[in-house]
């Protein structure tokens, strides 16, 4: 797990400069650090060593002809079955790292090795022969990867603050759906000429273009026609199979445990192939909102190795200004994972298994619910709802005038309406829904058939990859951390997507098939438990501490009075770090 930053430029690159740059990702990789340059083309790799820890592994990685060069962020889980496949080839290799394996890989197959690797990643190949860079990025998106490109200069980084100094001009279609979704979608970033390599996505940048291709997505189709059994038999294995993967590390590896299924389904399954485990929790004093009840009746069938993280107000009041200086796009989200990745890195642990995934692809968010209500509610006329927006409690019902499928989703995950973010940035109403038009030109779903699956699809894509794996990077490796998401194993989640949806739904337990699934390995209090986030006691000591904050006395007084949730106002705060003034 590293940090990557390359650049390929008309003109001169000043190494020092460069040097400077790519010690600003320091903390994703403090373990190595090396450069390459040649020419008009520098690239540079922090690393944070998980698999094999000696110098083997070592950064750019250059072929033996010198011909080809790798920087490369990420854990490929299968790459000994596609290293045995190119030994058969005739390769030989001089490493135990899957780093040389994607390098000769792509010198064997090309673009081709990107629907090989089963893994998160994002890496660029310079081919000395031809001049050509090529780049390529999970399906995902868990690994990220960020470029500015112009008429002098094409560069591409782990994080946007390496390349502010190409762009830094804000830009407002960013904050718009910031305001409206909590994070900045794909593919803008809140820089104006700073975008996001597309997930499941690969390019070759030659001769000054760069022309992308998307290589994978994910599929809902042909469904599975199975008896019911039989489709856990088959999750259960799958589950199996990812959490052995993932476990594969030459460095301390733990889970997080939440006390929730997700969390608790993994530490139960990664119990079965590694003892002695290590497992982290954040417990806090506010009992209403603990979990540490579930999270013991785990750790105490599995005696795993138990460490609990106190969060306390005083802890979130004299770190809050580190969590918010950590990111360089804007979020309403990420606390839980910056305080849990501090806990984990002082605990000694250089990699964890999280839960990130699994209500994405076992329905188990309310905005699946919800859908279908909306989709209801989309069949009564318009000048109903207006009526109904009067109230506080269905303001966002605005958004049901979409003339697409995100109306049956945006009420659910929405931050703000069309017209509050018109009134917060000063801007015509018109110009919002039409920058939420080219949102859904982004992420149609017109080609899914099921309703459910539109959600999914939404929550996948939108949600998940914009706002959780983004916070789940960014605050991981400020403590220099690996968070790995085995929910998000690519067998694994190609087999779930094309369940039936009937199949996932029961009128009492939450995400059933997983809960089937895991039934014989965990206590039935965890799995019959009603659904509670992974959250912490955070509005409370929002509001305890309200005058610590820079926040417009109107909004302030909204809040106080209980009439705006913690949410919107957090938006607003984390927003004037970025040039916004409510």
């Amino acid at each position: 797990m590293c940090g990557i930053l390359g650049q390929m430029s008309n003109s001169h690159i000043d190494e020092n400069k460069f040097k400077k740059t790519l010690s600003l990702i320091d903390h994703r990789g403090p373990d190595d650090h090396g450069v390459y340059f040649d020419e008009n083309i520098a690239f540079g790799h922090t690393r944070l060593s998980i698999l094999d820890l000696s110098n083997h592994g070592h950064q750019p990685m250059i072929s033996e002809d010198e011909n080809y060069i790798l920087i490369y962020n990420g854990e490929v889980y299968n790459f000994e079955e596609i290293k045995e496949e190119l030994e058969n080839k005739g390769y030989e290799f001089y490493s135990h790292s899957d780093t040389e394996v994607i390098l000769k890989g792509f010198i064997e197959y090309q673009e081709q090795i990107v629907d090989k690797l089963n893994g998160m990643f994002a890496f660029a190949i310079y081919n000395k022969l031809n001049g050509d860079v090529f780049l390529a990025r999970d399906r995902s998106g868990i690994k990220p990867l960020y470029y500015f490109k112009d008429n002098d200069n094409f560069a591409f980084s782990s994080e946007i603050k390496t390349l502010k100094s190409f762009s830094s001009k804000i830009n407002l279609d960013a904050k718009i759906l910031f305001l409206l979704l909590g994070s900045v979608p794909e593919p803008m970033t809140i820089y104006e000429e700073v975008f996001i390599f597309p997930a499941g996505q690969y390019a070759y940048y030659s001769k000054g273009v760069l022309k992308l291709t998307k290589y994978d997505e994910y599929k809902y189709e042909p469904k599975i026609v199975k008896p019911y059994q039989e489709i856990v038999k088959d999750v259960s294995d799958l589950l199996h199979k990812s959490i052995k993967r993932h476990l594969i590390s030459d460095a301390p590896i733990g889970t997080f445990l939440s006390g929730g299924l997700d969390s608790s389904a993994i530490t139960a399954i990664a119990a079965q192939y590694k003892d002695n485990l290590q497992t982290l929790s954040l417990v806090f004093e506010e009992k209403d909102l603990s979990e540490e009840y579930y999270q013991d009746l785990v750790v105490d069938r599995y005696k795993t190795n138990h460490t609990k993280y106190l969060i306390d107000e005083k802890l979130f009041l004299e770190t809050i200004d580190e969590f918010i200086n950590s990111f360089d796009q804007p979020t309403i989200d990420g606390l839980n994972t910056f305080f849990v990745s501090k806990a984990a890195r002082e605990s000694g642990l250089k990699t964890v298994l999280s839960g990130v995934g699994g209500d994405e692809i076992f329905y188990g968010y309310s905005s699946f619910k919800n859908a279908k209500k909306l989709n209801f509610l989309t069949k009564i006329p318009y000048a109903l709802i207006k009526i109904l927006q009067q109230s506080h409690k269905y303001k966002k019902l605005e958004l049901l005038q979409l003339e697409n499928d995100l109306a049956m989703y945006l009420p659910t995950r929405g931050v703000f309406t069309p017209t509050e973010i018109a009134r917060l940035l000063d801007i015509d109403r018109r110009y919002v829904y039409k920058t939420i038009v080219k949102l859904w030109e982004t992420y149609n779903t017109s080609h899914i058939a099921s309703l459910d699956d539109k959600v999914s699809s939404f929550e996948l894509n939108m949600y998940m990859k914009n706002q959780l794996l983004r916070d789940t990077d960014v605050f991981g490796m400020a403590s220099s951390l690996e968070i790995r998401v085995p929910f998000l194993d690519k067998e694994l989640v190609d087999y779930v997507l094309r369940i039936k949806s009937e199949e996932k739904y029961d009128a009492n337990i939450n995400k059933i098939i997983l809960a089937d699934a895991t039934r014989s390995l965990l206590p039935n209090e965890v799995i019959d438990r009603p659904k509670m986030g992974f959250t912490l006691p955070f509005e409370y000591w929002f509001r305890k501490n309200i005058d610590k904050f820079q926040i417009d006395s109107i909004v302030k007084e909204k809040f106080l009075n209980k009439q705006l949730h913690w949410s919107r106002v957090w938006a607003l705060l984390v927003l004037n770090k970025f040039g916004v003034e409510e």
